[in-house]
């Protein structure tokens, strides 16, 4: 699949970050394409008030810190 903008994506969390010790894979949209392995995000943490967090050139890959595509169900 090549990534586009507005495709729903799972972020893999930074230790550290909002929301990553409850959610450590949070949904995020993605909101600019620079490649087919880097993108923007907005990431959507569920912690209480639901927290937008925007995050740039995030890599493709399922380390802390990248994004992957969902599972398909």
């Amino acid at each position: 699949m090549k990534p586009s903008i507005g495709r729903i994506v799972h972020y893999h969390a930074e230790p550290g970050e909002p929301g990553s010790v409850t959610h450590p894979i949070a949904a995020a949209i993605i909101t600019a394409v620079w490649s087919e392995t880097c993108v923007n995000l907005k990431i959507f943490f569920d912690d209480g008030p639901v927290l937008v967090f925007p995050k740039t050139s995030v890599m493709m890959g399922a380390e802390p810190g990248q994004w992957s595509w969902p599972e398909r169900v």
